[in-house]
């Protein structure tokens, strides 16, 4: 069970789900001085990573075969055509260097300061896992200039491998701080309600560490430019501190009472009043069909991700085709399965007082299973790649307040046998690498559903799984959008176009005539 935490002290913040400007903002003009201090806004900066994290899931849905439309709407325009242009995306960017630039000003008013070494490291941490989004959508983007504000006011496009060069170098420092921290004196400690994601657990702040770098290592290694890099930092990995061991998750104290709600429930189910928030999405027949026994039977998860499970409403992204019944739940939303709104339920969207997922334990599971399928590391992938879906099964199974409803080994095993002759599920099935490596991104794409579909996407992207066939129309064989007009032989986009702000405003750096159907993302190399 995971234990929410009110934080008196941020109680008061503004955490709307839609929001990347905060309350507390010390970025307005970066030209002023600022009154804040880095022990305010640390904090604050950890809930906008929340929303920033839900901008960037909700942002995915449709691109990343999740999210398709419904009856009785037109207007999708570029929703459906996914010929999107640097008007799209723009609040992926923006919410991403808002908060950055708050974990910049944390960083620069603790750096030489042993006894904030514990804030300057968790802000150098989670700057690092802000760029990360930034890269794994954009490529290459402003970094190392960024976020001076006067002395770089147009900053320099870096190039994408050397921005994770730097995150991972970034998060070395940081668990090193932080363990030098642990045996000198004078060190100020992270208070429960200074840390709404790990309550001042800085044990736990250094697996996050790891587990990012994990994460940035495994798409680094198959660079050729990078091998070499990732190789050594793969031998220096530290294997006895591991990974997270809980999900990741931010809470502040999120409540219906004052619009204050969880950023997810906020756009998948209701507002402060009740009023659903998705009346013109349904699930894609693409990745119902990982639930519904079209490729895998998973009643288990299926019952409490769709509402109305086995008989939700689902469609293939650009059919306009459609009856006049392929419309959300009355009433509700498809990924909400509580009673009403005023009835919490289980799965991805809960509660209003859900956490905020920055990171599953799931995703992290299935990063060991695949560093040691690949050899990066030693280790059991079978054992990894079953705790990864037993983590899936657990987190969806939990409560607004974390407490688990429903028996998970049972699920588990259940699911098991239910696909005893498929190796996506069944690992022993999976008889050579590849087999395995596709079996541990398909089941790290479910675990997402709604989640994180960006980052499932993005792994999407870097693997080719889950499996798709190329031009095909059948809704199960590929989420590509019927009247996509993409260039490319999936019918996909292969990264998001930089905004207009850009152009604008930073016109001489930006990369100019970026194709979305054809300029990879650093780590797609096949």
């Amino acid at each position: 069970m995971k234990k929410i935490l009110t934080y008196i002290m941020i109680g008061s913040l503004a955490i709307g789900a839609t929001a990347c400007k905060k309350t507390l903002d010390i970025n307005d003009n970066p030209n002023s001085p600022t009154s804040s201090t880095p022990e305010l806004v640390l904090p604050q900066s950890l809930v906008g990573t929340g929303a920033m994290v839900s901008t960037y899931n909700n942002g995915l849905t449709y691109p990343g075969g999740f999210f398709a439309n419904v009856y009785g709407f037109g207007a999708y325009g570029a929703t459906v055509t996914i010929n999107y242009s640097s008007a799209n995306f723009t609040a992926l960017w923006t919410s991403a260097y808002d908060v950055a630039e708050d974990y910049q000003y944390v960083i620069d008013n603790t750096t030489g300061d042993a006894s904030l070494a514990n804030s300057n490291s968790i802000a150098r941490i989670m700057k690092s896992f802000v760029f990360s989004k930034l890269v794994d959508q954009y490529n290459d983007v402003p970094y190392f200039e960024a976020l001076k504000g006067a002395e770089f006011l147009t900053p320099k496009y870096d190039k994408a491998a050397d921005i994770y060069k730097d995150l991972v170098a970034q998060l070395n420092l940081s668990i090193e701080q932080i363990e030098a921290a642990e045996t000198a004196e004078g060190v100020a400690s992270i208070s429960g309600e200074a840390d709404p994601m790990f309550g001042g657990d800085m044990e736990e702040w250094k697996r996050f560490a790891n587990t990012l770098k994990l994460r940035l290592l495994i798409k680094m290694a198959p660079v050729p430019e990078l091998s070499g890099f990732a190789t050594t930092e793969f031998a220096a990995f530290d294997n006895a501190l591991g990974i997270i061991h809980d999900d990741a998750l931010v809470n502040p104290g999120y409540t219906k009472q004052g619009g204050r709600l969880n950023p997810t429930y906020n756009l998948l189910a209701a507002d402060e009043n009740n009023n659903r928030r998705v009346t013109s999405a349904l699930p894609t027949d693409w990745i119902y069909s990982f639930y519904d026994g079209t490729k895998l039977i998973d009643s288990a998860r299926g019952s409490v991700v769709f509402r109305d499970y086995p008989n939700t409403a689902t469609n293939q992204l650009g059919q306009e085709n459609l009856k006049s019944d392929v419309i959300p739940p009355a009433g509700s939303t498809a990924w909400y399965t509580g009673r009403d709104f005023n009835t919490p339920g289980l799965g991805a969207v809960k509660g209003p007082a859900q956490g905020q997922v920055i990171m599953l334990l799931a995703e992290a599971e299935f990063l060991l299973a695949e560093a040691f399928t690949r050899g990066y590391l030693a280790g059991d992938a079978k054992a990894a790649f079953e705790a990864g879906i037993r983590s899936s099964i657990s987190y969806l199974f939990e409560d607004q307040t974390g407490a688990v409803v429903g028996d998970v080994d049972q699920a588990f095993t259940t699911y098991l046998n239910d696909n005893d002759n498929s190796f996506l599920v069944n690992f022993d099935l999976a008889t050579t690498p590849e087999q395995r490596i596709e079996a541990i991104i398909t089941q790290k794409y479910i675990a997402m559903n709604v989640i994180n579909c960006d980052e499932a996407f993005a792994e999407f992207r870097r693997t080719n799984y889950p499996r798709i066939v190329n031009g095909s129309t059948n809704p199960t064989l590929t989420f590509a959008s019927l009247l996509s007009t993409s260039t490319s032989p999936d019918k996909l986009i292969t990264r998001l176009p930089y905004p207009q702000v850009e152009y604008t405003l930073n016109q001489g750096n930006v990369p100019q005539n970026v194709n979305i159907f054809s300029a990879k993302i650093f780590w797609e190399i096949n």
